[in-house]
């Protein structure tokens, strides 16, 4: 398991990762192959860019696994 702090350290040794996460509409996300532009806020938030090329923000406190392990708050 992974505490959401360690988030921002994470994605900067990892050049490419896969996130899954929560929208502001209740839907889950779940992304392979993403990798992260910057961050926001202290860490708050993120920018990924998606495999089609799209970019996404994203609020740290909505992920809920990082490469495949769980992440909690």
């Amino acid at each position: 398991m992974i505490h959401e702090s360690k988030l921002f350290e994470l994605v900067q040794t990892h050049p490419s990762f896969s996130l899954r996460f929560v929208t502001a509409e209740g839907e889950l996300v779940a992304v392979d192959e993403c990798h992260c532009t910057s961050f926001f806020s202290g860490g708050k938030t993120m920018n990924i860019q998606l495999p089609n090329g799209l970019f996404r923000k994203v609020n740290r406190k909505t992920v809920t696994a990082f490469n495949g392990e769980e992440v909690f708050l």
